[in-house]
C-alpha cells in the first residue's frame, strides 16, 4: 500500500516542475470543471426555468480568468521583498471592490444571517447584516475579487516597476465595479428595461474583467526579473 504522505509529495513535485502557464491552465480547468459538475447536479435536482443562458457563462468565464491569472502571476513573480506592503494594499483593494460592487455596504436596518440557494457560481448566496454592515457573498464575484487582490498584492510586493504596474492595474480594475452597479440596479428594478440593463452590465463587466486580468498578467511578465521565472532559470543553467 502506498504511503499517502509520499503520494502527496510526488503530486507537489509534479506541479512544482510545471511551468506557470501549465499550472494556470490546470487551475482554470479544475475551477470550470468543478463549476460544471455542481451546475449539472443542481439542474438535475431543481430543474429551474431559465430564460437567459448567459447566467451559465458569466461564472465560468470569471472563475477561469480569475484562477488562471492568479496562478500564473503567483508562480511567475517569486521575488517579493515588500510582502507586508503587498498584503496591505491587496486587502484594501478587495474591500474597495466589494464595497463598490455592492457585496459589502451599509446595513439594511435588520439583522440577517442566511444562505439563499440558487445556481452554482451565483450561489449559494450568503447574506449577513449586523445592523451596521451588510454583506452579500456571491461566489464567482468573490473569487474574482480575491484573485484581483492577490495579483495586486504580488505586484506591489515585487521589486522594480511592479508597484507602478499595480497602481495602473488597480485603476483599471475599479472600472469592473461600475458595470456591476448597473447590473445590481437593473436586477432590483424588476422591469423589462432594467433587466436588459442588468444583462448588459454583466456583459461589459465580464469583458472588462478579462481585459484587466490580461493587463495585469502582461505587467507581471514585463516587470519580473528573468531570474524569478523557473523556466528562465533552467535555460540560464544550461538545461539537460
Amino acid at each position: 500500500m502506498s504511503n499517502p504522505t509520499s503520494t502527496a509529495a510526488v503530486v507537489r513535485r509534479a506541479f512544482a516542475d510545471r511551468s506557470p502557464t501549465a499550472l494556470a491552465i490546470w487551475g482554470a480547468a479544475i475551477a470550470v470543471g468543478s463549476y460544471a459538475v455542481a451546475t449539472s447536479a443542481y439542474l438535475a435536482a431543481v430543474a429551474p426555468r431559465l430564460t437567459d443562458l448567459r447566467v451559465f457563462v458569466y461564472p465560468a468565464v470569471w472563475l477561469a480568468a480569475s484562477v488562471a491569472a492568479a496562478v500564473w502571476v503567483d508562480r511567475t513573480v517569486r521575488h517579493r521583498p515588500r510582502r507586508w506592503l503587498g498584503r496591505t494594499v491587496g486587502i484594501g483593494y478587495v474591500l474597495g471592490l466589494a464595497w463598490l460592487s455592492g457585496l459589502v455596504g451599509p446595513s439594511a436596518g435588520s439583522e440577517t444571517l442566511r444562505l439563499v440557494s440558487t445556481l452554482p457560481g451565483w450561489g449559494p448566496i450568503g447574506l449577513y447584516d449586523n445592523g451596521l454592515v451588510h454583506v452579500s457573498v456571491v461566489p464567482f464575484k468573490l473569487v474574482a475579487y480575491l484573485a484581483l487582490g492577490h495579483i495586486v498584492a504580488v505586484l506591489v510586493a515585487a521589486t522594480g516597476g511592479s508597484a507602478r504596474a499595480a497602481v495602473l492595474g488597480m485603476a483599471s480594475c475599479v472600472s469592473c465595479a461600475a458595470p456591476l452597479l448597473l447590473a445590481i440596479g437593473g436586477l432590483l428594478g424588476g422591469t423589462q428595461a432594467t433587466t436588459a440593463v442588468a444583462s448588459l452590465g454583466y456583459d461589459i463587466a465580464t469583458v472588462v474583467l478579462v481585459v484587466t486580468f490580461g493587463l495585469l498578467v502582461r505587467a507581471a511578465s514585463r516587470t519580473t526579473p528573468s531570474t524569478c521565472r523557473p523556466q528562465d532559470a533552467e535555460t540560464a543553467g544550461g538545461g539537460p
